[in-house]
């Protein structure tokens, strides 16, 4: 389903709040384009559109081969929150996904936002349930040489409840976003409203919380009072902030 968006298209990727990110100030090294290459699918999505569950299926089988084969696959699904007056409220959904989103149909001077759409690597967008498209997309992806490598991504909930992750970085970073997302692996919904009403629906890393801020060597990103999701993941990836092209990527599980 097609929507368009005008107001939030000037919104930049953003934090959501009360979270935090701590840092210090890293020298990038001089390697570059010589790191093992990553592809993120970035998949917005609702339980609300009737035409989503068909994307949803195939991040779904496409979570899984990467897994089999090995490869540095990193899939997110943001639920985007505009088709909520459908008549049924994404739980996952969350308004900052859709200003996330439109940021992307300005940036690639798109007629509107649609679900269910799948972004690859900040730089290719195509119909979220087109097969071909992703195959071609990802292709070209695990064929460029990343930009960016993280030496080091942990994450821990502290005594307090909040949940910190810490981060390293090396290769060309500079003038460059670090998103770290916090992650719900399965999330499984009996949608008892809208087009999808009576269904039940099964969608995989779900993103629950993000958090965007300046890449640095290192650095320490809080998110306080986090959502405690079974499986929870931590993916956290690295985009150019001139074309939003993504660089480099991880993940942690916790």
């Amino acid at each position: 389903m097609k929507l368009t968006i005008i107001a939030l298209a000037a919104v930049a990727f953003g934090s959501i709040a009360a979270c935090t990110i701590k840092a210090e100030a890293g020298k990038p090294v001089s390697s570059v384009g010589s790191f093992e290459p990553v592809a993120v699918i970035e998949l917005f999505t609702s339980q609300g559109c009737s035409s989503c569950p068909a994307a949803d299926r195939l991040l779904s089988k496409t979570i899984k081969e990467a897994g089999k084969k090995g490869q540095n696959i990193f899939a997110l699904s943001f639920h985007v929150d505009y088709w909520n007056r459908l008549g049924w409220a994404d739980p996952f959904s969350d308004a900052r996904f859709t200003q996330r989103q439109s940021v992307y149909v300005s940036a690639m001077n798109l007629n509107g936002a649609y679900t269910p759409q799948m972004i690859v690597n900040g730089t290719s967008e195509f119909v979220g349930s087109d097969n071909a498209s992703l195959s071609r997309s990802l292709a070209d992806a695990l064929h460029t040489k990343a930009e960016v490598k993280f030496t080091k991504l942990d994450a821990a909930y502290t005594t307090g409840g909040s949940l910190k992750v810490q981060y390293g970085l090396e290769g060309k970073f500079a003038g460059s976003k670090i998103n770290v997302a916090l992650v719900s692996a399965e999330e499984t919904t009996v949608v008892k409203r809208g087009e999808n009403g009576g269904r039940t629906l099964k969608n995989e890393n779900v993103v629950r919380r993000l958090i965007t801020g300046n890449a640095v060597g290192s650095g320490e990103v809080s998110f306080s009072s986090p959502p405690t999701p079974k499986n929870t993941v931590i993916v956290a990836f690295i985009q150019e902030g001139n074309n939003r092209k993504i660089v480099g990527a991880a993940m942690v599980k916790l």
